[in-house]
């Protein structure tokens, strides 16, 4: 006599398992689907800032690229609150090295082609 530990299928449990399976597989899938759909056209979702916190830690972080000095800027935001510009001043932009990190900096940031960023050089005079 043979000791069996694990009982073997019936055609009914094969069946329903199949059935499990198949469900669990057309509902991963559409899952899958709906995050397409809402996502961006890349697949990246944008956080929206009502507070202007992202302006306040981009200025820190532009101030700490070498040459830059002081540095403002104004994000000009598009359909679904996607960024379509940014305009940047900055004291030490009159060095095209410093302004072209800016540039660069601020498109990586907001995924957007560097000639939608502007960069210029901040009147300091007072």
């Amino acid at each position: 006599m043979r000791n069996q530990i694990i009982p073997e299928m019936t055609p009914e449990k094969k069946e329903f398992l199949m059935k499990i399976l198949i469900i669990a597989i057309i509902s991963a899938i559409g899952i899958l689907t709906i995050d397409v759909f809402t996502s961006g056209s890349d697949g990246r979702r944008q956080i929206i800032d009502d507070d202007g916190a992202t302006e306040t830690a981009l200025i820190e972080i532009l101030s700490d690229i070498k040459g830059a000095g002081e540095v403002d800027l104004l994000i000009q935001y598009g359909e679904k609150d996607a960024v379509t510009g940014v305009i940047v001043t900055s004291s030490g932009a009159e060095n095209a090295v410093v302004k072209n990190n800016l540039t660069n900096a601020v498109a990586a940031v907001f995924d957007i082609p560097v000639s939608n960023v502007m960069v210029f050089e901040k009147d300091c005079e007072e």
